[in-house]
């Protein structure tokens, strides 16, 4: 690869690790800020845009009583110029329950990202995704390791350690 190929690659990369971050801390102008304006993406039963999933999922998620983790494992990249075909593997923890009761588990999940990303005025950014499931179970109950009291606790937004980290 040329330093220009690199550069795309490791630019889309960032995309989608910013994706599992803003869905993860649940930051909706983060998330917004994956996708071109008008970008379609179709997520299991949701099919819209970029922007009404974010709007649509960061109050769903601030209901659960933890916070889910995103992770993006293999990444393939298909360049052509200003367009890309991406498939991205995942795993994922999505909380359940409900903040009032306290009760809470995860499902884990795992699937594939197939998006198209394009380039538009030097930026990369998400124009079309479809999300495959390749399989999840049923809910795992969530009980804390013992030592977990030792340790900053993640939070959505500004209750995480990480709010203000950085730049």
């Amino acid at each position: 690869m040329d330093a220009r190929a690199t550069a795309d690659h490791i630019e889309i990369q960032q995309v989608l690790y910013r994706y599992c971050r803003a869905v993860d801390r649940g930051d909706e102008a983060l998330l917004c800020s994956v996708y071109h304006p008008g970008a379609t993406d179709r997520h299991g039963a949701f099919q819209g845009t970029g922007e009404a999933f974010a709007a649509m999922l960061v109050p769903s998620m601030d209901r659960a009583p933890r916070v889910g983790q995103h992770h993006i494992t293999n990444i393939l990249i298909d360049l052509n110029g200003d367009l890309a075909d991406v498939e991205s593997y995942f795993l994922a923890l999505h909380p359940l329950g409900d903040i009032s009761t306290g009760e809470a588990s995860h499902v884990p999940v795992t699937g594939r990202y197939l998006d198209r990303f394009e380039r538009r005025d030097g930026v990369w950014k998400i124009s079309e995704r479809t999300v495959v499931l390749d399989w999840s179970s049923t809910p795992v109950a969530w009980v804390p390791w013992a030592a977990q009291g030792d340790y900053p606790q993640g939070g959505r937004r500004h209750e995480d350690p990480s709010h203000g980290h950085g730049s």
